[in-house]
């Protein structure tokens, strides 16, 4: 079922989406296969130093270098009846489709705003033969589970297409769960952003974007992955840019993270200080370059998951890193990009990584 309306002259648009399906799915279990450096999305972690590769010490990649393993889910013959239910809304609001010639100042403040939300509802259960099973909105039992996931996105964006000052708010609330052969895997996310810009005098800008969220995970089999992350991060940028191709950033990010899980006491304090330049040439191409000092205290072990999750793949003490990337266009269809990056993380030697790109358009 599908169903897209358009109230009051595109004031209000909406998308309704359900789909429902019934069948049999076989139950999956995983592996990590290693791939080309760079290639994959994952990185292992040797957490107990016996140099195994086992299935609890792999990690979501932060730096590519580390991302040299893919998630691979293979079948099992043991199959079961999968009752399957997808739901999405959307829907937004913008006053100014109403209000194109505002007469008053109640109106012109109410044109500035622009409302958007977005939710997602994604279940596979165990068939019960019960007809609840075709409601999206079913809590269900973790006997019953196979696969749920729902995601909710709300913005509220102020003079977005003002050049002077603009500001918006976003709520994300995402949670997963997964039954593989190991248990029941449940992942969460949960956000509140507020950012912020001001063009002052004619080359000067601030931006500002704070963060505060909390991201968790929990596995039934592997206890030393459970935990809840509570971080605030607060990035503050002030930019300088005198003319049309060159751009200078002055960045500092705060960052503060604590294990909120019963027991976890792990605590992480991170202040960034980073430079950002740009010089564009228009049709030609442009070169960024950046480099960060990043500033870590942390009271706990760093081999473990957590301490990966809450560090940045990172070490405790003084880390850098940095980056620089040219992109040339040679002519009206060929594109040329060459990159290079690296890091030092306290006692590990420099990692440096390069690369490069040749896109062709027809």
């Amino acid at each position: 079922l599908e169903y897209n309306p358009r109230y009051f002259k595109g004031f209000i648009t909406m998308s309704l989406f359900y789909e429902t399906g019934y069948g049999l799915e076989n139950r999956k279990e995983y592996y990590y296969l290693e791939v080309a450096p760079g290639q994959g999305q994952y990185a292992w972690k040797d957490y107990n130093n016996n140099l195994i590769k086992e299935v609890n010490e792999f990690e979501v990649a932060q730096f590519s270098d580390q991302a040299r393993f893919i998630r691979i889910y293979t079948p099992t013959n043991n199959y079961i009846k999968v009752l399957q239910n997808q739901m999405s809304v959307s829907v937004n609001l913008r006053p100014g489709a109403i209000l194109r010639n505002p007469q008053n100042s109640a109106q012109k403040f109410a044109n500035r705003w622009i409302i958007q939300s977005a939710m997602r509802v994604d279940n596979k259960t165990s068939d019960n033969k019960s007809a609840d099973n075709f409601n999206p909105f079913l809590s269900v039992n973790d006997t019953l589970l196979i696969a749920n996931n729902n995601n909710l996105r709300q913005s509220v964006f102020f003079n977005q297409s003002s050049p002077v000052f603009g500001a918006d708010y976003t709520y994300i609330n995402n949670q997963s769960k997964q039954l593989l052969t190991n248990g029941i895997e449940k992942r969460t996310i949960i956000s509140h952003e507020i950012r912020w810009r001001l063009n002052f005098f004619k080359a000067w800008a601030i931006n500002s974007n704070s963060i505060f969220s909390q991201k968790g995970n929990r596995s039934q089999l592997f206890s030393t992955r459970n935990y809840l992350v509570e971080s605030y991060e607060s990035e503050q940028k002030l930019i300088y840019q005198p003319n049309t191709y060159l751009r200078i950033s002055a960045i500092y990010k705060y960052t503060q993270k604590q294990n909120i899980i019963e027991g976890g006491l792990q605590k992480a304090l991170l202040n960034t200080y980073a430079m950002e330049i740009k010089f564009n040439q228009t049709e030609k191409g442009s070169l960024t370059g950046r480099a960060d000092y990043i500033q870590i205290d942390f009271n706990d072990t760093q081999n473990s998951p957590i301490a990966y999750e809450m560090l940045n793949a990172l070490n405790k003490g003084e880390n850098f890193t940095w980056e620089l990337s040219y992109q040339r266009n040679l002519n009206n269809n060929i594109q040329i990009s060459i990159n290079y990056n690296g890091r030092k993380t306290p006692n590990v030697n420099a990692v440096h990584l390069g690369g490069a790109q040749i896109r062709a358009f027809f």
